[in-house]
């Protein structure tokens, strides 16, 4: 399966359920929801007191924007003469608040014994505020791109009942009951506060956010998009308990060397302008601001100037004034430390490598299957953290639930790497964790449904996606999963690597079909 050329080129190119309730449970129901309407200002003042006094001006907008009960999609056939047509949505501005979510505990802010998700958080859609003003990442990139099954670029179909209606973009795809398909956008403060009561919920601690160097410098819009985002992650983070950080990525086909200047300015403006490293959600550890660049020493990505990054690693970890200083992790190939495969082979490159302070592999699709992982971990992982170790260097492997990109390359098939029930993630999860030498685990991803690595809620049967379109599902290896099934396991996992429960080789849940 590894083998397939379109899994192959990705190796190289990335160097709901719905509640059915019955009539005996409604009593209760009544009862709960007048107890959260009594409480609701106490809970608001527990979730307060952790966070921290010095907010953003915005703060108490995402906070207000959460007292807003969200609005359900309508289950019925609408009779819009325009149906299968994209419409405009109201430019609504509903208090934000942390819907009804039982007081949690903050995360730690530290990387040690933490599981820290990929937050891609580039989801768009035309008309929802942003000022790239076009669907990005549901569908094909181009401007122009209509959102319809021909232009697809994810395999899973994203839940979305528990969105604010107003929150989401309308497509051209229909349902099975004939409405269109909806999908979210991360610009919308409430989208990303929903994303982030799930971490709380679920107890995932938190998430490095990607920042993608590529047209950042040279596109207004496009960093403006971008650092909407950001500020909906913070204001998110602090309104919830969790972590989160920043994390660059230097690939890209128009990116060369200059890159990394312009990442050093984009990181003072975040701090200075920002001023993202004053939140006390923001990930640190050693003491410093947290910071991962994604990209170094790849043979497909063209920053390849030794020097140049030798002194940008310098000035982020001594040169700079010490408000830019940070705590560096590298974004580095799967075989980094003999330097092939996807590595570059310049002897140099062991001098980047032990440099940094965190050393975070790309391991999506190194592996397809449990005992391919078995050996992966044995002849290659286990290693690099025995050499981390060894040099004093932080080590972060990757975990992925599985792996399926067949809208993105049609010559590859849905579902490539089987997810196999949450089976092939809890083998990862297992070894790494039995691993004493490992104590921070990178999850990948959160909202990944482009390659059907995600773990937020998406779609559980067929009878939940569009009509239009070809989807992975979470049945598709034949077992009937909840919606919330990998963000429960990646919850069992931290409990796990933060010895609240037994280390076991086997998952310690069953799914909840009736939550």
């Amino acid at each position: 399966m590894t083998t397939a050329p379109a899994l192959k080129r990705y190796i190289n190119h990335k160097a709901t359920m719905t509640i059915s309730l019955c009539s005996a449970f409604f009593p209760l129901l009544v009862a709960t929801l007048v107890l959260s309407t009594v409480h609701a200002s106490s809970r608001e003042e527990q979730l307060n007191s952790a966070n921290d006094t010095t907010f953003r001006a915005s703060v108490p907008q995402v906070r207000s924007l959460a007292r807003a009960k969200p609005t359900r999609m309508p289950t019925t056939k609408p009779t819009n003469p325009n149906i299968g047509k994209p419409t405009s949505h109201p430019t609504s501005k509903p208090t934000l608040h942390p819907t009804s979510m039982p007081t949690v505990t903050p995360a730690t802010n530290t990387l040690t014994q933490q599981i820290i998700c990929g937050y891609q958080g580039w989801f768009a859609y035309k008309g929802d505020g942003a000022p790239i003003n076009r669907w990005k990442h549901w569908f094909d990139d181009p401007a122009s791109s209509e959102p319809i099954a021909g232009n697809l670029h994810v395999d899973m179909f994203p839940v979305t009942d528990e969105y604010d209606q107003a929150d989401l973009g309308i497509s051209h795809l229909l349902m099975t009951d004939g409405t269109n398909a909806t999908f979210f956008s991360n610009v919308k403060p409430r989208v990303v506060l929903k994303h982030f009561e799930w971490m709380a919920q679920y107890g995932i601690s938190g998430v490095f956010h990607m920042r993608f160097m590529e047209g950042l410098s040279t596109n207004a819009n496009n960093r403006e998009w971008k650092t909407m985002v950001l500020r909906n992650v913070r204001n998110a983070a602090e309104a919830t308990g969790r972590l989160f950080a920043v994390s660059y990525n230097i690939a890209g086909n128009s990116i060369d060397d200059s890159v990394l200047n312009e990442l050093k300015v984009d990181w003072m403006r975040l701090v200075d302008e920002e001023r993202i490293t004053q939140s006390n959600r923001y990930i640190r550890h050693g003491g410093l601001p947290v910071l991962r660049i994604f990209g170094i020493g790849f043979k497909t990505v063209n920053v390849a100037n030794i020097g140049a990054l030798a002194e940008l690693i310098d000035w982020f970890q001594k040169s700079a004034e010490s408000k830019y200083r940070v705590f560096l992790i590298g974004g580095v190939p799967s075989r980094w430390r003999d330097r092939v495969n996807d590595a570059r082979e310049e002897p140099e490159w062991k001098g980047i490598y032990d440099a940094l302070d965190g050393i975070h592999p790309w391991h999506v699709g190194r592996w397809s299957t449990t005992a391919s992982f078995e050996t992966y971990y044995s002849n290659i992982i286990s290693l690099d953290a025995s050499y981390c170790a060894s040099k004093g260097v932080l080590y972060m492997p990757t975990m992925f639930p599985g792996f399926s990109w067949h809208n993105m390359n049609k010559d590859s098939p849905i579902n490539s790497i089987p997810r196999l029930g949450g089976n092939f993630m809890w083998a990862q999860a297992y070894r790494y964790v039995a691993d004493k030498k490992i104590s921070t685990i990178w999850m990948a991803q959160f909202d990944e449904v482009d390659e059907g690595t995600a773990i937020f809620k998406v779609a559980s049967r067929q009878s939940d996606v569009p009509v239009d379109g070809k989807w992975l599902t979470l049945d598709a290896d034949g077992q009937s999963l909840p919606s919330d099934w990998y963000l429960s396991l990646c919850g069992e996992a931290q409990k796990m690597l933060a010895k609240k429960i037994k280390l076991t080789s086997k998952i310690p849940i069953k799914p909840n079909l009736f939550a």
